[in-house]
């Protein structure tokens, strides 16, 4: 999708999108779609949702169809740029804690030093146990 139709590498923009039989399984082109049009009517848009508290970004993101909650987070704190909110749904992350900072901490416990900047905190964290683990997302 991204060699036809994309641009200079980038996934395809929401308008061309709707023009596509994307041709995808189960409910996902359904899914695509209505992102696309969530995109155009402005409701992904990076300065209108960083300028949400990142929490109310989400809950909002999550209203469009196909936007279940670790989608919504990766549109508001890594499509959207928000630089202080904080991953609720991403179990690497959660894994990753207890071998950072000892058994029994939590993440939502020592995310309070990494404030205002909580999203790079924990992007950073991620991408520690990837490489140390060789542990990919959706495997």
């Amino acid at each position: 999708m991204i060699a036809r139709h994309g641009e200079d590498g980038a996934f395809p923009a929401p308008r061309t999108l709707l023009g596509l039989d994307l041709g995808l399984p189960g409910r996902k082109g359904e899914y695509l779609r209505a992102v696309a049009e969530a995109a155009l009517d402005g409701l992904l848009d990076g300065a209108a949702l960083r300028a949400l508290d990142p929490d109310q970004a989400i809950q909002r993101v999550q209203q469009v169809k196909g936007l279940g909650p670790f989608a919504a987070e990766l549109v508001v704190l890594r499509g959207a740029n928000a630089p202080d909110g904080l991953p609720r749904h991403e179990p690497r992350l959660d894994a990753e804690i207890p071998g950072q900072y000892g058994p029994g901490h939590t993440l939502a416990e020592v995310s309070q030093a990494w404030r205002p900047y909580r999203t790079w905190a924990a992007v950073h964290l991620r991408a520690l146990r990837e490489q140390r683990t060789s542990e990919i997302a959706g495997r």
